[in-house]
Order: C-alpha cells, then structure tokens, then sequence
C-alpha cells in the first residue's frame, strides 16, 4: 500500500466520523413518557395522592404563555380529601417539567 492510500483511506473516514457526529449531535432528543409521566407524578405526589395514570407515547407542539413546547400529555386519577379528582397535564418532552395541570 501506497503512504497516500493510507492517507485518503483516514481522510475518508474522519470525514464520515465528522458527519455522523454531527447528524447525532443535531437530534433532538426527548425524555421517554414513562420517565416524563414519573417526574409529574414526582410533582403532584406531595398534594395528591395518586391513584392511577396514563400517557400519551407521541409527542405534541403546544403553545402556552406565548412560548413553544413540545410536551406529552396525559392524566391523573388522584385522592385528595376523600374524593376522586381526574387531572389532565402536558409536561415538557425535554426536560420533563410540568407544563399545565387541570382537573377535569
């Protein structure tokens, strides 16, 4: 082999390194809903006591007080005083911080 095959052979692959790096670093990447749906039950668990939830798997682009988020949705069945509450709530895909909770 040849110094300058060698040479275009690590050429070629630092430039595909480079790429996909890129390409990697670019994604977004978002909380799973079950670690979303456990950090809302994490916030609400000091006033309520829960005793069912769902989620939704897809993410959804909101606006809420004139800012974008992107958020999964979902919805508690929770006690509180001895009577049965439902409560819906949209908490952020990214970091998982508890966009709206209303009850129903």
């Amino acid at each position: 082999m040849r110094t300058r095959d060698v040479l275009v052979g690590a050429l070629i692959g630092a430039s595909a390194a480079a790429i996909s790096a890129a390409s990697i670093a670019s994604r977004q990447t978002y909380l799973s809903p079950e670690k979303a749906l456990k950090a809302v039950k994490g916030a609400v668990k000091p006033v309520y006591t829960i005793k069912g939830s769902w989620i939704h798997m897809k993410t959804d682009s909101v606006q809420k007080y004139n800012l974008p988020f992107t958020v999964y949705s979902g919805g508690l069945t929770c006690e509180k005083d001895g009577q049965l509450l439902q409560l819906d709530f949209m908490v952020d895909a990214e970091t998982g911080t508890l966009v709206d909770l209303q009850s129903q």
